[in-house]
């Protein structure tokens, strides 16, 4: 049976990979205590160097579609290591950018090198580690995920006064490029020439297709979808819910911003622990029924106008998606483990496609109940799709 292997791992692949997994969030969170200033550089608006941002987030959608499937034809090594290059080589060169037009082609370079990073690291995980090791491996690789955004602006924020936002450029540049050089000593090939697709087009859509036609996997997809709604929704909407309807200051939604991705850090470890003993279907069952209970407390606080129910039920409804992530990640790579790259891919870009419809939903009108309703139908959604999908043993 495939849980019964064990994994042969090198000790040191998983804190690489969780390296190459915080460039991620380092892309887009370092720079953003310096957008005004950028935007004053270039000459451009708020709106301008605010879409700076975004070009980095449409090259991660995209790269996660094309590079999964290419990582399944010439293998993991190189596509992460090609990605962490490119990286390096888009900071540079936007650190030297002379026009708003410029930097942002080169941002959606810097997107495509950050989805090498990111959807090659899944599918490494789901071929390196089998069963619940995966499990565990998800769990950490979503606990960078979930720390990243709290300390990247604090980073950001101490940068932001010695340099100016090409001088952090410059320092992400460095980092991917330091990182790379790692890799290029210690990154195993963990895909094997008899596990590879052909490298040519018509094989590679192939693969998408034949991942798409399997029930089971779709399932996982549009339940990671579902959690990108909840996620996407919160981050959209939360500072207007907070700040403009509740009246907490910038310092303070702050704080309460980064409680809630400690949340996430918190139940992605206890994931970790506890996904061998439990479980990766009871865990995400478990993750659920937390984010609809924390929906639900989230209404009342509304409703009843309680600012404290209210950060009560975001925090409840946020953390838990550290049980969610994993677990989906986990299953929905095991259900496609010779194809992880597509998968990887499938999976990243539907979580990325449904938050940005989600983000922008749940602001609507500036009212608290757009972001009940978005959220509301996230958790609706998740364990309903997942209800399809005959219950596996408890040793999943």
């Amino acid at each position: 049976m495939r849980e019964a292997r064990t994994s042969t791992a090198p000790r040191h692949l998983m804190p690489l990979l969780a390296a190459f997994t915080a460039l991620v969030v380092l892309t887009t969170d370092v720079y953003l205590p310096v957008l005004p200033e950028l935007g004053a550089d270039l000459g451009t608006t708020e709106a301008g160097a605010a879409a700076t941002v975004s070009a980095v987030l449409i090259g991660i959608a995209v790269g996660q579609l094309v590079l999964g499937p290419v990582s399944d034809a010439v293998g993991r090594r190189l596509p992460l290591l090609i990605g962490g290059l490119t990286y390096a080589l888009a900071h540079v060169l936007g650190a030297l950018a002379p026009t708003l037009g410029a930097l942002l082609a080169l941002r959606v370079v810097a997107g495509l090198g950050t989805a090498a990073c990111l959807v090659v690291s899944r599918a490494i995980v789901a071929d390196a580690y089998p069963g619940a090791e995966a499990g565990r491996a998800f769990a950490t690789l979503g606990a960078v995920v979930g720390i990243a955004p709290v300390l990247a602006p604090i980073a950001g924020g101490g940068l932001a006064r010695v340099m100016d936002w090409r001088g952090m450029f410059l320092v992400l540049a460095a980092a991917a490029a330091a990182l790379t050089l790692v890799g290029l000593r210690a990154l195993p090939e963990t895909l094997p020439p008899s596990r590879r697709i052909a490298p040519r087009p018509p094989a590679v859509v192939a693969e998408l297709r034949e991942v798409l036609s399997h029930r089971e996997f779709l399932a996982y997809l549009a339940a990671l979808g579902a959690v990108g709604a909840v996620l996407f929704g919160y981050i959209g909407a939360s500072s207007f819910v907070l700040q403009d309807g509740f009246g907490l200051s910038p310092l303070q939604y702050s704080l309460a911003f980064a409680a809630n991705a400690v949340g996430i850090v918190g139940a992605s470890l206890a994931s970790r622990q506890l996904v061998a003993t439990a479980g990766s279907w009871r865990l995400l069952r478990v993750g659920h029924l937390l984010s609809a209970s924390g929906v639900v407390v989230l209404a009342f606080g509304v409703g009843l106008d309680l600012l404290p129910v209210v950060l009560a039920g975001l925090f409840l409804a946020i953390a838990s998606i550290g049980l969610v992530i994993p677990a989906v990640m986990t299953l929905g790579m095991e259900v496609e483990r010779e194809r992880a790259g597509a998968a990887s891919g499938l999976l990243g870009i539907c979580q990325f496609a449904v938050g940005a419809v989600a983000s922008p939903l749940a602001g609507t009108a500036g009212s608290p109940w757009s972001l009940v309703a978005v959220m509301g139908a996230g958790v609706v959604a998740g364990p309903l799709l997942v209800r399809v999908i005959p219950e596996r043993s408890t040793s999943r």
